[in-house]
């Protein structure tokens, strides 16, 4: 009997053990479930202002002071790159044009790849100098080539940062080094980061070279070789770009990318104290788009989504279509609450044609974030009303006039 007991006391221990270690497997399982992601607040990031976006619609799933003028450091060549890159699409340089090193672009300092004046390399060579491994010189002699001098080629970084948009942004040189004491230094927003890095990936080069870790660049008399200045690369799946960016007063700057199931994502990050935690909160905004959000369709083709006036119309009164599909990322286990507006043109006059685009449709979400947007068109043709009918109509709103400035009695 007491062994019985003893065995029986032991079981009883053994069986406590068991669903302690199962309830704590459980535990961990759920926390490292795959997919999963706590909900990120700008507060959690460590950078003074930074941006998430879904690139090709513009979708802003996280913002943290978007609007804060900061140094952008090395992000300038964003700038630099787009503009050479347009020149070579307009047909007025080519990738293979050969360029002499002049002496002021072997005396930048900062990140380089010790250009020697009278050298020459290519234009790609070059591009993918200041792509990789972020060198100031390289840059220098890019905007030499480009515009003939580099004061001209800082006129048309700032022209095309007008024409993109940038409202809040000053570029006081081609690669982002300090400026001398009391000249007025390079200031741009995350949001105006955003839009210079859409028109720049839209270029499809520039990511086959921000995504190479290691290349050479001079064979020898010394053998140089360009190194990725973005470790992101070697941390983070799909992670294909883009620049990094520092200086002691900037900070530490990322702008990256990744492109996954279709979607590809850009996070902004300015004023981070290290390396370290710059990658740390890119991370952190990517993760929290790729594995916090979905992308759903809200609206499909040619779905009426309301309807316009048109003045002198026949018909009166026309319903609108979308032009295409609209989809957006929607946070996973959010309400599908969402809220379209239709912005309309209020002086559309006929004749008007079927598919002729009157508006667009826009959605936010239930907190009042934009999540996209589409344009709208007429659903039909639209011709011109008689004179009978015109005046009759212009009789109604003489009418309707009438009544509301008719005083109470």
């Amino acid at each position: 009997m007491h062994k019985m007991n003893k065995c029986q006391g032991k079981s009883v221990e053994e069986r406590i053990w068991s669903v302690s270690v199962f309830v704590i497997i459980l535990l961990l399982s759920f926390i490292a479930m795959p997919g999963q992601v706590s909900a990120l607040t700008a507060d959690d990031l460590k950078a003074e202002t930074a941006l998430l976006v879904v690139l090709d619609t513009g979708q802003v799933l996280l913002e943290k002071h978007p609007d804060k003028k900061m140094e952008p450091a090395s992000i300038t060549k964003i700038m630099t790159m787009l503009l050479a890159l347009e020149a070579v699409e307009r047909g007025e340089t080519a990738l293979t044009d050969e360029i002499v090193v002049s002496p002021d672009a072997e005396a930048i300092g900062g990140s380089q790849v010790w250009l020697r004046a009278g050298e020459v390399f290519t234009l790609e060579q070059l591009l993918k100098a200041v792509a990789i491994q972020s060198a100031n010189d390289a840059a220098h002699a890019v905007a030499e080539h480009i515009a003939g001098s580099v004061p001209a080629f800082v006129r048309l970084m700032n022209r095309r940062a007008k024409e993109l948009g940038m409202e809040n942004t000053y570029f006081a040189n081609v690669h982002g080094l300090p400026v001398e004491p009391g000249e007025e230094p390079s200031l741009t927003t995350v949001r105006d980061i955003k839009k210079m890095t859409q028109a720049l990936i839209q270029f499809p080069v520039v990511l086959e070279w921000t995504s190479t870790w290691s290349e050479i660049f001079r064979p020898k008399s010394p053998t140089t070789v360009l190194y990725n200045t973005n470790r992101l690369l070697r941390e983070y799946p799909d992670l294909d770009g883009l620049k990094t960016g520092h200086t002691n007063s900037a900070g530490f700057c990322l702008v990256a990318t990744a492109l996954r199931d279709e979607v590809r994502l850009v996070s902004i990050v300015m004023g981070n104290s290290s390396d370290l935690e710059r990658r740390a909160d890119s991370r952190r905004l990517l993760d929290y788009g790729f594995k916090g959000f979905t992308n759903r369709r809200l609206v499909e083709a040619r779905t009426v989504v309301g309807e316009v006036t048109v003045n002198n119309g026949s018909p009166e009164k026309v319903k609108v279509v979308a032009v295409q599909s609209l989809d957006a990322m929607v946070e996973k286990g959010g309400s599908d609450d969402w809220e379209f507006k239709l912005q309309l043109r209020p002086d559309l006059e006929a004749p008007l044609d079927s598919g002729a685009v009157v508006g667009a449709l826009v959605a936010y979400d239930e907190d009042g974030r934009l999540l996209g947007q589409v344009s709208v068109a007429s659903g039909e043709d639209v011709k011109v009303a008689n004179i009978f009918v015109r005046i009759w109509r212009w009789l109604r709103e003489l009418a309707k006039t009438v009544v509301k400035t008719e005083p109470a009695v």
